[in-house]
């Protein structure tokens, strides 16, 4: 039987972190021994039930220079001798890798979901020339990204593999909000999810409300470290009585089937899950242009794409959908998004780079 060990030791729970929930369900099921490294009370209960993956728990992931650390995970990886080990969060790498090293594991692998800049070369070279890992990232132009640092990357050690999604059914629970939140009959319903951060453009939400009309309302679904602070920035507005916030969703299929569009505001991302669901669903979407999405909606076909920070773009994008300008057949986009980014295509492009099969 393969072995893969995940390492996702965090205390934050966001696109990264359910990537590697997904990963870890598909690859149990494919008959491979997963164990998951979290830090201790930290998400296990989300991993609960997965066939063939096991949780292991650390009260520390420590910094660059915490050898305790490494001879925790060196420890653990002997144990297990995995034929690869998948680090899904950049603060990791290092550790990681060096244990991974030490502990005799040819096969390492690192995923980046979002353009960083190489602030410490010497780590950079250590890791990807040195010990050889290989990065993966989402998105082609994630890839192109990496690849402009060619002293540490090349064509052999990055790997593009697109996030994936079963195809989801359109029958089952739904999310009300217009009763939810007793709102007329013609209102529309605007969803948006993701992790409080500045990052993710949830204080734009008022400005954008301000360029619509009064029967479009905004649902938030997530939670984070930011919560209060942007709350409060969005409730000093008057357009905060049509954001309503149902707050962290264990299942997002509900959310996704009661709202009537989707809006993607962030600043920055590598490829959004969330936008990649809410079109598995069939739902329009506008969408910032940040890296990973004019690949998701093949530069415009498949959803409206606005600037970063563009507040009246992004009003007269979702306005062009409502209005009936702009028309995105929910059968197309379902289509679309099971042919290039279904779970399938995710699962054989991983085996492949993790063991080198389909």
């Amino acid at each position: 039987m393969k072995k893969a060990v995940l390492f996702c030791p965090t205390r934050v729970w966001g696109g990264i972190e359910k990537n590697v929930l997904i990963r870890a369900r598909f690859l149990g099921i494919a008959g491979v021994a997963v164990y998951v490294v979290l830090l201790k009370g930290c998400f296990a209960e989300r991993f609960a039930g997965l066939e063939n993956v096991r949780i292991i728990e650390v009260a520390s992931r420590g910094g660059d220079l915490n050898l305790s650390v490494v001879a925790n995970y060196v420890k653990i990886l002997r144990e297990i001798g995995p034929d690869v080990v998948f680090a899904a969060l950049k603060k990791d790498w290092w550790l990681v890798s060096l244990a991974s090293k030490i502990a005799g594991v040819d096969r390492i692998v690192l995923y980046l979901g979002i353009a960083r800049k190489v602030k410490s070369p010497i780590k950079y070279f250590a890791i990807f020339r040195w010990i050889k890992a290989i990065l993966m990232v989402n998105s082609e132009s994630l890839k192109n990204e990496m690849l402009k640092y060619p002293r540490f990357f090349d064509q052999h050690n990055v790997v593009r593999v697109y996030n994936g999604f079963d195809k989801p059914s359109l029958k089952g629970e739904s999310l009300d909000f217009r009763a939810l939140f007793d709102l007329p009959p013609e209102t529309v319903i605007v969803g948006c999810a993701g992790r409080f951060s500045p990052q993710k453009g949830f204080d734009l939400l008022p400005g954008i409300l301000a360029g619509l009309p009064g029967n479009v309302h905004i649902v938030h679904a997530g939670e984070g470290e930011h919560e209060e602070m942007i709350k409060a920035s969005i409730n000093g507005r008057p357009e905060s009585e049509r954001i309503h916030f149902v707050g962290y969703q264990k299942d997002l299929r509900p959310f996704f089937r009661g709202i009537d569009l989707f809006l993607l505001c962030s600043r920055n991302e590598g490829m959004a899950n969330v936008l990649n669901e809410a079109m598995s669903f069939g739902k329009p979407v506008v969408s910032t242009r940040v890296p990973g999405s004019e690949e998701l909606l093949a530069h415009g076909k498949y959803g409206v794409l606005v600037d970063v920070d563009d507040v009246q773009g992004l009003a007269q994008g979702i306005r062009s959908i409502v209005e009936g300008e702009k028309v995105f057949p929910s059968a197309e986009l379902r289509q679309w998004i099971d042919q290039q980014f279904g779970s399938q295509k995710m699962i054989r492009e991983t085996n492949r780079l993790f063991f080198g099969t389909s």
